[in-house]
């Protein structure tokens, strides 16, 4: 599985993804760290950081549901970057139970962040 993961250089403040897009990606964080953010790049709301060891990005693989956050380098960074149909083949292998409790766990952050946002 390992040759399945592309290494990637990001830059202080690169952005990896922004939310709404298709989750492509599942990234694991071999150096550096990553700011998962909402909001404009003027006004950032940093929801959360990603350390070395640390995953993101599943989310939007598992559910197939567009990215709800951004993400950006908030150091030199160097991720490794598993395709999407990795990680769906390993779910498809996991017990059903297991894949059920991760469907509910992700519908109630969903839900959870939406009731969070601002009203406009």
């Amino acid at each position: 599985m390992a040759a399945t993961f592309q290494h990637k250089q990001y830059s202080p403040g690169e952005v990896i993804f922004r939310k709404g897009e298709t989750g492509t990606f599942l990234y694991l964080v071999e150096r550096g760290s990553v700011i998962i953010w909402v909001g404009d790049e003027a006004d950032k709301k940093v929801i959360g950081e990603v350390e070395t060891g640390g995953l993101f990005g599943e989310m939007a693989i598992l559910d197939r549901q567009p990215r709800m956050a951004n993400a950006s380098a908030a150091s030199e960074t160097q991720l490794l970057e598993m395709p999407a149909s990795v990680l769906r083949q390993a779910i498809n292998r996991a017990d059903p139970l297991v894949v059920q409790l991760i469907n509910v766990l992700i519908n109630n952050l969903r839900r959870s962040a939406k009731d969070s946002e601002p009203q406009v």
